[in-house]
């Protein structure tokens, strides 16, 4: 059985006369008749009651009727969803992020899903090296993560370049004060700082802004997670060095200063993986290069 026989089926069942069915599906009345006849072997069972003058279903062509509509309804989703699936219009995609994520790249991901409403989107906080892993074990389809990376499976693009600030407690005597932070009248405090083995690169840019100002910071407290961080330091535990991304979103109990004379800044990449031949990836990155492009 054919898929041209259901439809063959279906314009003589609607049109009950094979004449006007065969004019509708062009073709001649012959070959119509013929694959009814081939349908209804198959099948084995009659579907239509036929005279000279006369054709109606029979009660066996009446069920098939029904069920071949659903088959050809079904038939038409499957042919478009697979479609939306080819332009990268459906699915889900699974991006990794490291700290929190910016007002922009927020805004971004809201025009990738006013485009793309139908793939679902799944974020997934993650440090750069779990990122990098996920993205290798085709865990994630993008990771946003932070330099440095050495790996020539992954692409990378620049998504934020942005300096460094000083995150104090709130009841810190250096709170009080509005012009930028000297880092020197850090080197007494006790800094709360990422693990290098989970944010090497923000991990090194710290430890780089303060050897340039001539000390070595005083580690007290590591922590996973720039959101960790604010709350320890919050909690009076030490002051950090952060980006200024975190001004979209701060916290109680800290106060934020500019850093005085430091040219340090942090890289954020998106990264993915190369020869990643699926759509949905194509139609996210397509998304990526217009708005940004116009960020720029």
């Amino acid at each position: 059985m054919e898929l041209r026989h259901l439809r063959y089926f279906v314009a003589v069942a609607e049109e009950l006369h094979f004449g006007k069915a065969a004019s509708r599906l062009n073709i001649s009345q012959p070959p119509l008749s013929m694959q009814i006849n081939q349908l209804e072997g198959e099948i084995g069972a009659k579907l239509f009651f036929r005279t000279k003058h006369h054709v109606e279903l029979t009660d066996a062509g009446r069920i098939f009727l029904e069920q071949t509509y659903q088959i050809l309804e079904k038939l038409e989703k499957a042919c478009i969803e697979a479609a939306k699936i080819h332009r990268g219009e459906v699915g889900q995609l699974v991006i990794g992020f490291t700290g929190s994520l910016s007002s922009q790249q927020l805004q971004f991901l809201r025009q990738y899903r006013s485009r793309f409403p139908e793939v679902e989107v799944i974020l997934k906080q993650m440090s750069t090296t779990d990122q990098v892993k996920a993205l290798l074990e085709k865990r994630i389809h993008f990771g946003m993560l932070c330099p440095p990376i050495e790996n020539n499976l992954l692409n990378f693009h620049i998504v934020h370049r942005v300096p460094f600030i000083a995150a104090i407690p709130s009841t810190h005597p250096l709170a009080s004060e509005t012009s930028p932070l000297d880092i020197r009248d850090l080197k007494n405090e006790s800094f709360i700082i990422s693990p290098r083995n989970i944010e090497p690169g923000y991990h090194d840019s710290i430890i780089s802004i303060c050897h340039q100002a001539g000390f070595t910071p005083k580690i007290s407290q590591e922590a996973e997670g720039i959101f960790t961080i604010l709350t320890l330091v919050a909690a009076e535990l030490g002051v950090a060095l952060v980006t200024t991304l975190v001004l979209d979103h701060p916290k109680q109990g800290v106060v934020f200063r500019d850093l005085k004379d430091s040219q340090t800044t942090m890289d954020l990449f998106l990264a993915w993986r190369k020869n990643d031949n699926l759509h949905i990836v194509d139609s996210f990155l397509t998304v990526f290069n217009e708005f940004f492009k116009v960020q720029e």
